[in-house]
């Protein structure tokens, strides 16, 4: 009873955090339910007019503008904080249902989904990890700068904050401004007829200007370079979805294959530590450690585990250099923007090599990484130590080496699964035949196609 209390009061500011969302949820369902749109806009707006500033224009502007870019602001931390709270949930069970496979899917589809949420709920303000989930140099170096993450933020607060600030005061600083815009727009609907017959002399002038400024464009040097880039951008852009197509087949084998392994490492998980633990301590038997050594006679080498080496990462990798060529990187980033899925799987396979596609998905070869003792290593047993000492310290490593090691890349290779499969997915969506029948008429229609 009193380790429970105890673990709840070391972790009670996560509870109090937990608490405090569910309170903003309820909240926001209670005034859902409560009041109309109607009614919580008149509630701001009388808010808003009783202080001094709208009395003048520029004073309700600022007061809309300094809102706007609070609740951005709160927003984007609320999400953020809730993602850190996820993620501290999925790596803590993602390490218990390590062994049940179903539950394990099940939480990596969960992260994904969320993942995927915040990143489109996400308004303006940028909240980066901790740099402790950089393990790779180049993480370092591809991290927005302060600079990248100042112009962010810069342009969200004199761009679409101002403009929506700017909208909101025009509609509610002067009912009678308002009013008059109103009505000038309805009399000009209502009258159209007459309002284009009495200026068809204007308007015939006025097309005849647009016609003229259209044709310098197009037969100036701007028009001619700006048609030639564009159709050049889309030569390359066809080129960059040819090499997706190349990916999608190769990442469903990949799939496949990596899955199979990933699983049968799960099922052999117990008998993967013993052996790590056999090539770490060759002599553990000398001190009585000798639980689950009957692997020594059945798996004397890792060729003996069966294990599957993918041909198919090989010309993955190729194609991913390809796409980030310098011809193509900036179309491929491009492209990648038009969904989430082809975005986020293009941001983890950036920097993919096979060797780390190999550790990932446990091929014949990662797998011999996996066990492989360094050098400073194989002599370190010391069989003068007392048992005791020496039992600690096999069990400390074997313990690290599950946690730190072994489970981070069954968690990390089926993340990367589930990446591959979604990408799968929605790039096929895009690019079958029967896609876009809307779009593919009208542009069949109009002579574009």
């Amino acid at each position: 009873m009193n380790k429970r209390v105890g673990s709840l009061w070391k972790n009670k500011s996560l509870i109090i955090e937990w608490i405090f969302f569910l309170a903003i949820i309820i909240g926001l369902f209670w005034l859902y339910k409560s009041c109309t749109l109607f009614e919580i806009g008149r509630s701001i707006d009388n808010w808003n007019h009783q202080w001094e500033w709208s009395i003048r224009w520029y004073g309700l502007l600022s007061i809309y503008w300094i809102e706007i870019v609070l609740l951005a602001f709160v927003w984007d931390l609320l999400w953020y904080r809730l993602h850190i709270q996820v993620r501290t949930f999925y790596n803590k069970f993602s390490h218990l249902w390590i062994k049940k496979k179903w539950l394990l899917i099940r939480l990596i589809r969960f992260k994904y989904g969320f993942a995927k949420l915040r990143h489109h709920m996400r308004i303006a303000f940028y909240f980066g990890g901790s740099s402790k989930n950089r393990v790779e140099m180049i993480d370092y170096v591809v991290s927005p700068t302060p600079f990248d993450l100042f112009k962010m933020v810069f342009s969200f607060i004199l761009g679409k904050a101002s403009i929506l600030a700017g909208i909101l005061t025009l509609l509610t600083f002067n009912n009678s401004m308002f009013s008059t815009i109103q009505n000038t727009v309805i009399n000009i609907w209502n009258q159209r007829g007459n309002f284009v017959w009495d200026n068809l002399a204007k308007l015939s002038a006025l097309v005849v200007f647009v016609l003229i400024i259209f044709l310098w464009y197009f037969i100036s040097r701007q028009g001619i370079v700006r048609r030639s880039v564009a159709q050049a951008n889309r030569k390359k852009l066809e080129e960059v979805i040819l090499l997706h197509r190349k990916l999608s087949h190769y990442s469903i084998e990949i799939i496949l294959k990596g899955s199979e392994n990933l699983e049968y490492a799960i099922d052999c998980y117990d008998m993967l530590v013993d052996y790590w633990t056999y090539k770490r301590f060759p002599n553990a038997s000398k001190v009585g450690y000798t639980e689950h050594l009957w692997y020594r006679w059945s798996y004397r080498e890792s060729e003996y585990f069966m294990f599957k080496d993918i041909a198919e990462i090989e010309q993955f990798t190729e194609e991913i250099e390809n796409m980030n060529s310098p011809d193509n990187k900036e179309i491929s980033r491009w492209f990648s923007r038009y969904k989430y899925e082809l975005n986020i799987a293009s941001v983890k396979l950036l920097f993919s090599r096979i060797e780390k596609l190999d550790h990932l998905l446990f091929t014949k070869k990662g797998f011999e990484e996996l066990v492989k003792v360094p050098e400073k290593y194989s002599n370190s047993f010391d069989t003068d130590v007392p048992e005791q000492n020496n039992s600690k310290t096999i069990q400390e490593e074997r313990e690290f080496f599950k946690k730190y090691v072994l489970e981070e890349r069954i968690i990390e290779g089926f993340e990367l699964i589930f990446t591959l499969y979604r990408y799968f997915v929605v790039l096929e969506n895009i690019l079958h035949i029967e896609s876009d029948k809307i779009g593919r008429g009208i542009r069949t229609f109009t002579g574009k196609e």
